[in-house]
């Protein structure tokens, strides 16, 4: 259930490219695997921040939730993720993302995912698509 919960590594380097330095329980270690603080580990760590061992990919990423990703995004880079349920279109129903950008209104929808998860991860990835242009 974590991992699905969490954004992957990729979108993990991305987020901390483009500023994201929030304190987490869930990151990714140095061997890019999802680790989490438990027992007398469990405090709120920014694992983004500079690491004593030199070297490239000596790094770990902080993973945090897909919805602390989206209210940082609204909070700190003004882009606002809304995932909506579309039933209309062959009977299913899915989920999609809309990505506005809040300074001047921009905005554009992901593909249709069959998860809430799903949309709102692709919409967090375009958004620091976006962002790091």
């Amino acid at each position: 259930m974590l991992k699905r919960n969490v954004v992957d590594i990729e979108l993990a380097r991305g987020l901390r490219k483009i500023g994201f330095r929030e304190p987490v329980l869930a990151y990714y270690g140095v061997d890019g695997k999802l680790c989490h603080a438990e027992g007398s580990e469990l405090a709120l760590k920014d694992h983004n921040a500079p690491k004593a061992t030199p070297g490239r990919g000596s790094r770990c990423y902080s993973a945090p939730a897909l919805w602390t990703v989206q209210e940082w995004l609204r909070m700190k880079k003004h882009m606002m993720l809304l995932v909506q349920y579309d039933s209309f279109f062959g009977g299913k129903g899915s989920y999609y993302c809309r990505i506005v950008r809040m300074k001047d209104g921009l905005s554009r929808d992901t593909k249709p995912f069959r998860t809430y998860e799903q949309a709102l991860a692709e919409g967090i990835r375009q958004a620091v698509a976006i962002i790091g242009k």
